[in-house]
């Protein structure tokens, strides 16, 4: 996964950007064009394995996002 993303990251536009995230305690991705939240894809792994793969369009569902916390343990 982490090869496929490489990749993907020499693809991407220069007005957007993708940087690494925790979303509801899953890793995810954020990605922003201009500036804004455009797509989250989440990442769920149960036992060491990837075991869904969630992206998130939607403008309401990502309007939260628009803050981001400072996460502690």
């Amino acid at each position: 996964m982490a090869r496929v993303l490489a990749n993907g990251l020499n693809r991407i536009p220069a007005e957007m950007s993708l940087r690494p995230a925790q979303v509801n305690g899953y890793p995810a991705l954020v990605l922003r064009h201009n500036g804004e939240v455009d797509t989250v894809v989440t990442v769920r792994i149960d036992d060491g394995l990837i075991t869904g793969l969630y992206a998130v369009r939607n403008p309401e569902k990502l309007s939260h996002m628009k803050r981001e916390t400072a996460l502690r343990r």
